[in-house]
């Protein structure tokens, strides 16, 4: 099996012309995202995307390709560094189960404490930024929520959410600062986070749908440890499907496999 790479502007278009600039006279069996685009911090240290495709030589079958329309249309163009220390930092890596490491739990009274530390850090952010917000404080399921209201915060949600995956990043730093204790802290932006979800879980069934049917495995681009798990509880009642992740820091993504 060889390999080459490709470079283009968004991982979805070194898809799409690395798979087709071989002809028929290869067959792409695996890719591998090297690295990913970056737009940079206000335009700051741009980067394409580069692609390693693995390849076997075929010589009468056509090369495989993949639906486009279905498999990852959440192409990155923001910047991944700060986003991959999200992933190992705010997500449990065990992704396919929902049994959480043991915690020291803090009191009500810390809790409020840092409560008050996380919407402070937002509200002192969100003012130096010349925005107007107002910040509900929920707790669910033992996790502290800050759900942002107000006009145009789109920028705040970024291209897939990596802006608030680092706001939420900053936020949880801010607020457990020098404790021996841990509350995981949400960002989240006019329900953003629960749009996605359901995005994610509709993508989902549907790639395994496609997998049933070709028998063929589906590569997935790289996401961070909350949504793969998102990918996998949706498809772990699938009788005839697998799913694993695959790849090192912000390069794992998840892979839908068939099985008898």
């Amino acid at each position: 099996m060889g390999y080459f790479d490709f470079t283009a502007k968004t991982v979805e278009e070194a898809l799409e012309q690395g798979r087709t600039s071989h002809g028929e006279a290869i067959r792409i069996v695996d890719t591998k995202v090297l690295e990913e685009p970056r737009s940079g911090i206000l335009g700051i240290g741009r980067k394409p995307a580069v692609v390693r495709f693995f390849y076997e030589a075929i010589e009468k079958e056509p090369m495989a390709t993949e639906d486009e329309s279905l498999i990852n249309k959440t192409s990155i163009e923001d910047t991944k560094d700060q986003l991959a220390v999200t992933d190992e930092v705010l997500v449990d890596t065990v992704e396919k189960t929902s049994v959480e490491p043991e915690e020291v739990h803090p009191t009500p009274e810390e809790r409020v404490i840092i409560a008050d530390k996380g919407k402070q850090f937002l509200s002192d952010m969100f003012t130096s930024m010349g925005l107007r917000v107002m910040i509900e404080r929920l707790t669910v399921d033992d996790k502290l929520t800050f759900q942002v209201h107000g006009d145009n915060l789109g920028l705040l949600i970024g291209k897939h959410g990596q802006t608030l995956d680092a706001i939420q990043y900053l936020t949880n730093l801010v607020a457990n600062k020098g404790l021996s204790y841990r509350v995981q802290i949400v960002v989240d932006v006019e329900g953003y986070r629960s749009r996605r979800r359901d995005t994610l879980i509709s993508l989902a069934h549907r790639l395994a749908h496609k997998v049933e049917k070709t028998h063929h495995k589906v590569v997935l681009e790289p996401m961070n440890g909350y949504e793969r798990k998102i990918i996998h509880l949706a498809l772990q009642e699938e009788p005839h499907i697998v799913t694993d992740s695959e790849g090192d820091g912000p390069y794992r993504h998840v892979v839908i496999s068939y099985k008898e």
